[in-house]
């Protein structure tokens, strides 16, 4: 099992190196986390943009004139509607975002032109690294990045994209945990509402290969100590390693929260397209950008078993 950050780019450099093609590449800190791909032998790249920028970041980060192949496209917009046609042609096997808003480049990945949906819903995927134990081990969260206010067959939905990239870290039968405001069952909270009712569903087999209990607090979800104190008898209380959040608002927040306030690397990938697609913020830096590169280079892999 995979279990920190440095031990996914090691695996990704075993299965490696796939191809990348990156929307509206003309941005420093995604042209780098690329070349950093292609030095630890992870993935190449198809960098689709302004050519004149994307050269001259090149330059100005040191790396091998003619590493990439560069397609020019200086439309952020267009830009992405190529990168999507690289990847539908299998030219890349990833897609990945650069200098461009989430909302228009997900709108060209997921438009019938481009070719990538498959009638699955697409979510993000986070991962961070909780090292508060002895060791460090990957805990994952989602859905923080693409759908508003999902609803519980929706939530199903991020719950079975969540799994599969659990999987993929080699988590055989992850614990998943349904967060909400409070552990109780309350009318005035939703998301413990529907907890209840996913929960349910699961017992009757609904979602195959992890453990789904809530709902939870965060702190009961991870915290041991947290759970015992306030009676919660549940294989996932406190050793949850998938959090479910009840809307975008809350995975966005304490997401953000992790990095900025915790100093936490976050890697993510979209699950439910064709292919594994990469939308991290423009603000992040090189380094979540690689690691993000690495897990979607273990989603390109089959399942195993």
């Amino acid at each position: 099992m995979v279990k920190s950050f440095e031990e996914l780019l090691r695996a990704a450099a075993s299965l490696g190196p796939k191809r990348i093609a990156v929307a509206a590449a003309n941005d420093a800190q995604t042209i780098t986390a690329c070349v950093d791909a292609a030095k630890r032998h992870v993935a190449d790249s198809i960098l689709v943009g302004d050519r004149e920028w994307i050269s001259l970041i090149l330059e100005k980060i040191g790396a091998e004139p003619g590493l990439f192949e560069i397609r020019h496209e200086p439309d952020p917009v267009r830009a992405s509607e190529v990168a999507v046609r690289a990847v539908h042609c299998d030219e890349a096997q990833i897609l990945m975002k650069g200098n461009v808003s989430t909302s228009k480049f997900v709108q060209a990945a997921l438009s019938a032109a481009g070719g990538l949906r498959t009638g699955r819903l697409l979510s993000d995927v986070e991962v961070y690294e909780d090292t508060r134990g002895p060791g460090c081990r990957l805990v994952l969260v989602s859905d923080g990045g693409i759908n508003i206010a999902p609803n519980i067959k929706q939530k199903l939905e991020i719950i079975r994209n969540a799994v599969e990239v659990a999987h993929r870290l080699g988590m055989k039968n992850p614990k998943v945990a349904l967060l909400s405001g409070s552990e109780k069952v309350h009318p005035d909270f939703q998301s413990t509402i529907d907890a209840i009712a996913i929960v349910k569903m699961c017992q009757y087999g609904e979602i195959q290969g992890c453990v789904v209990d809530g709902p939870f607090g965060l702190d009961n979800a991870i915290d041991k100590g947290s759970a015992r104190t306030k009676g919660i008898e549940s294989p996932v209380g406190g050793a949850a390693e998938v959090l479910i959040v009840p809307n975008l608002e809350t995975g966005n927040i304490f997401c953000k929260g992790l990095q900025y306030y915790a100093d936490k690397t976050l890697a993510h990938v979209a699950v439910g397209a064709k292919a594994p697609i990469l939308i991290d913020s423009r603000t992040a830096p090189a380094e979540a950008k690689l690691t993000s590169i690495a897990l979607a280079v273990l989603m390109c892999q089959e399942p195993v078993g």
